[in-house]
């Protein structure tokens, strides 16, 4: 795959594909060219909010409009967290959190944590960003996870990326 920037690092790809074994179940908040490498070795459920990225892979797909939202202090804008609620797999070995784009935010995700399971890994992408970085650091203190951060290089437009991984303790 040539990668754009767009999608996870290359070295988030091999972390998986070396930590998370085949056929497991993966969560992730955001969809698209990557969903494809993933749900070809794993069962993938993708929480998408743009309709022109939904079944681009063969992932069981969660379109989840973007709201507003008011909830524990925090104020926003967010996927739907009913349609969240209703889709998502009771298990799962790995949550990948890259959506919405940062146009929208992330945060939401803070607001929401009741959604999700936390005793498994998880994968911040674009911690380079502050925005990212503040959720990254907010779940590893609030949930105890360890993190690791990986940094890696785009040559061809020139950035400098940035995910963290959060494993339970």
């Amino acid at each position: 795959m040539i990668h754009t920037g767009w999608e996870l690092p290359e070295a988030a790809f091999k972390w998986i594909e070396e930590n998370i074994p085949y056929g497991s179940s993966i969560v992730e908040l955001g969809s698209g060219h990557g969903s494809s490498r993933l749900s070809q070795n794993y069962e993938l459920w993708s929480i998408e909010h743009d309709k022109d990225w939904l079944n681009l892979s063969s992932s069981t797909y969660i379109y989840a409009d973007i709201v507003p939202y008011e909830k524990n202090g925090e104020t926003g804008t967010w996927y739907n967290p009913e349609k969240i609620k209703q889709g998502l797999p009771r298990e799962y070995s790995l949550l990948i959190i890259d959506g919405p784009p940062s146009s929208i935010g992330r945060r939401g995700i803070i607001a929401f944590q009741e959604l999700f399971r936390w005793d498994c890994f998880i994968i911040v992408d674009d911690t380079h960003r502050p925005e990212e970085k503040i959720i990254s650091e907010y779940l590893s203190e609030q949930k105890s996870l360890n993190k690791t951060r990986i940094r890696e290089h785009f040559e061809q437009n020139r950035i400098e990326r940035e995910f963290t991984i959060l494993s339970p303790r």
